[in-house]
């Protein structure tokens, strides 16, 4: 078998972008090199000229469906794919654009931002898995280059990765950082955000803002409470906890986020 034979029967995976930065998609190419070995690139767009539709082993997509296009795009997508994996928290939670603003619409945010005469054909910005069905959702902002080289050798074994769901607080334990929360008084975010960043953050001495999006059975009310018994305004505190576009149903049970209806109206 010659070597373009045996290039051919490689696995395949393909990297697409929705509405988003192309963070995840600098973190994947940086490291592709890493891959080349093992798969065959089919499509890239963000980092190649030429690319073939068609069935795919594995296809990374970065970027929430915010536009109809993104939305028959992902719909393509998922019907070629044998694998899919939301990377990025714009894919995973729908990131800033799904929960920047708390109390407006997309139509509303259009027209504050280019007025009355604007003619963009936009949907409420949403995760994949709200339109299709998400085999790995590969959280960060950007993501781990390691998280990613692990997710990407689990599916070349066809076998779901796994990816920790513990709080940020555990891995500040284990680099033995002091706790921004309880010593500096900063309105961090670790312990409802979900780990796998290293804590960067809270080890240069900041608060966790919560980009990489809640952590499993974040208690979202009871992080609210610290954050208000500590002197932060109830506005501030739900725009930080709701800005990464963290699920709504995270907050019911806190009665005084309930009780501020406009804002929680777009969380």
């Amino acid at each position: 078998m010659n070597l373009e034979s045996k290039h051919n029967t490689l696995p395949t995976i393909a990297v697409e972008g929705l509405t988003g930065c192309a963070g995840e998609l600098l973190v994947i190419l940086e490291n592709l090199d890493k891959l080349l070995p093992f798969v065959r690139v089919v499509s890239f767009p963000f980092a190649q000229s030429s690319n073939q539709g068609g069935p795919v082993d594995i296809t990374f997509v970065e970027g929430s469906v915010s536009q109809k296009h993104d939305l028959e795009k992902l719909e393509r997508i998922r019907a070629a794919s044998r694998w899919l994996v939301a990377v990025g928290n714009c894919a995973v939670w729908g990131c800033v654009q799904k929960g920047g603003c708390t109390n407006c619409s997309a139509a509303e945010k259009m027209l504050q931002v280019y007025g009355k005469d604007a003619d963009f054909d936009v949907l409420e910005a949403a995760p994949l898995e709200k339109h299709v069905h998400v085999d790995v959702r590969l959280s960060g902002c950007p993501i781990n280059a390691t998280q990613f080289l692990s997710v990407t050798a689990s599916l070349l074994q066809d076998h779901l990765p796994y990816i920790t769901s513990k709080p940020v607080c555990l891995e500040c334990k284990l680099k033995e950082n002091p706790c921004v929360l309880i010593e500096d008084n900063l309105p961090c975010l670790g312990p409802v955000t979900a780990a796998g960043c290293g804590a960067l953050c809270p080890s240069m001495g900041a608060a966790c803002y919560g980009c990489w999006g809640p952590c499993q059975s974040p208690q979202m009310d009871a992080m609210a409470q610290v954050l208000t018994e500590k002197g932060y305004a109830l506005e501030e505190v739900i725009s930080r906890l709701g800005s990464f576009g963290a699920p709504a149903e995270l907050f019911k049970r806190w009665k005084p986020f309930n009780e501020n209806g406009a804002a929680v109206k777009g969380v």
